[in-house]
């Protein structure tokens, strides 16, 4: 399996880079330059060369590839949640960013955005 830049990677053998990281840690692949690759912790603070025979391949689903090609390729992305409880409405919101909360007649939501991501949560209408 070809490790190509944007891949994720899993530490498997720490020989020659025991400082810079840890068995298991997961890092993004910058550049694979004959088989020495530059990889980027997931929070992109630190960068550091690694072999590729040191690393693993992690599998990516096909739901999150097409997810993440159409984000790439989207100026703005919008996600959906309805009819659901509060709890679950505050949860799927946050995880974009800080919720708000909107009412216009008896329809309620909650919405955060975060970048060009969008995350909406509608509850459940109250007899």
């Amino acid at each position: 399996m070809t490790i190509q830049p944007g891949d994720k990677v899993e530490v498997q053998d720490r020989t020659g880079v025991t400082d810079l990281c840890v068995d298991g840690e997961q890092y993004y692949v910058l550049i694979n330059n004959n088989g020495l690759l530059t990889v980027e912790d997931t929070d992109g603070f630190s960068s550091f060369n690694i072999s590729a025979n040191q690393v693993k391949k992690m599998k990516v689903d096909s739901n999150s590839q097409i997810i993440v090609e159409l984000y790439e390729q989207s100026k703005h992305a919008h996600f959906y949640l309805y009819d659901t409880e509060f709890a679950n409405a505050i949860n799927f919101v946050s995880a974009v960013g800080e919720p708000t909360y909107s009412e216009v007649g008896n329809t309620k939501w909650f919405s955060a955005e975060n970048g060009k991501i969008t995350a909406t949560a509608f509850l459940k209408e109250e007899d």
